[in-house]
């Protein structure tokens, strides 16, 4: 993929598989709702999650986005960079909410949890996270399908 359309791709997509790496050096991998603002992603998380103990102690992360089923539609990107907890702009924390809630709005759907769910995790502190990506990697196998069909 060309660099606008791995960006385009983040965009389109939902879930990104977040890689951490903890105390022990092993990678952490936990699936993050993300928006993007500009060229970083963002997302949110409960203070005491292993994913943000790791980014503060090792900000170096990864994360991956991908679809398809079959080999010849697999395609995704993944990001290196530098996470960093950016919680104390406000105005950015408000707009990586309202970001959040806008995508995900017909996605979350916790109503359907428990009511003391709700009212212990639902209305949790979460701090926002700023990945800023320092090398992007893409791939659509598809593109090789297109290319085997043209010289046919």
């Amino acid at each position: 993929m060309e660099d606008s359309e791995a960006w385009l791709f983040l965009q389109e997509h939902y879930k990104m598989v977040l890689c951490t790496v903890d105390s022990h050096g092993f990678p952490h991998a936990a699936p993050i709702w993300y928006v993007i603002i500009g060229n970083a992603i963002y997302f949110r998380a409960q203070p005491y999650k292993k994913k943000i103990k790791n980014i503060l102690r090792k900000p170096e992360t990864c994360g991956v986005v991908e679809d398809g089923e079959r080999y010849t539609e697999l395609r995704g990107v993944m990001v290196q960079g530098i996470a960093k907890v950016v919680d104390t702009d406000k105005l950015l924390r408000k707009r990586v909410f309202e970001l959040l809630a806008e995508k995900y709005r017909k996605w979350r759907d916790t109503d359907r949890f428990p009511r003391i769910w709700q009212e212990t995790f639902g209305k949790e502190h979460r701090v926002v996270v700023a990945l800023k990506p320092m090398r992007i990697v893409s791939w659509d196998n598809r593109k090789w399908v297109d290319q085997a069909n043209q010289q046919s």
